[in-house]
């Protein structure tokens, strides 16, 4: 013990003085040389864009068929009820689906990405050779990823099918979503399906 009481030469060990701390964020994982795997965030964005984009496409069309004095539903006035016509939402799903198909398809097949991918510095290939996407795997990737949820839209003025068809389009969102986060390609159901990959310029990774 010395003068001021304390034993030991070096007192108590002491502690770190802040918290726990969050790690990194994992870093973008590499893909082909030049670029990184698209994560989830970046391929979200892109596809929000994209469908604002064909929304209003959407909306001109509806419209359209408007004007030409078909309407989606009616409100009775007699009975205080609304009647839909099956016939607009027929022809408004074929139209909602030819539009999206052709959309994703045309700019996956002629530019490498959509819209919204050329915004954020993405682009598709092959998964393999990173060549152009054929046609019949922008079409077999489309079917997987886009047609469920243009489905959903088409039907949406349906009471009972457009509801039961907006779930299973989100429990189909939300599993794509869930195997793209998990492979270590970002490769999910769809990309696996139609053998392609969306990959990232590394001068864009933000």
């Amino acid at each position: 013990m010395d003068q001021s009481g304390s034993t030991g030469g070096q007192g108590a060990p002491t502690g770190p003085t802040s918290g726990w701390s969050a790690p990194p964020p994992p870093p973008a994982q590499p893909g082909p040389k030049g670029f990184v795997y698209a994560d989830v965030p970046n391929r979200a964005i892109a596809y929000i864009i994209d469908a604002i984009i064909i929304g209003v496409i959407g909306l001109v069309i509806g419209i359209v068929l408007t004007a030409v004095g078909l309407r989606s539903s009616s409100v009775n006035l007699q009975t205080l009820s609304v009647d839909y016509n099956p016939i607009y939402s027929i022809i408004f799903a074929i139209v909602g689906l030819a539009i999206s198909g052709g959309y994703f398809v045309y700019t996956w097949t002629k530019r490498r990405a959509t819209i919204g991918m050329q915004v954020l510095g993405m682009q598709i290939g092959d998964a393999g050779s990173g060549a152009t996407l054929t046609q019949d795997q922008a079409i077999k990737r489309w079917i997987a990823l886009g047609a469920p949820f243009s489905l959903a839209q088409a039907f949406n003025p349906f009471p009972l099918l457009g509801l039961l068809i907006s779930l299973a389009a989100l429990g189909w969102f939300i599993y794509l979503v869930y195997t793209t986060y998990s492979s270590p390609t970002k490769q999910g159901w769809h990309d696996i399906f139609a053998h392609t990959m969306v990959v990232k310029a590394t001068n864009t990774v933000g």
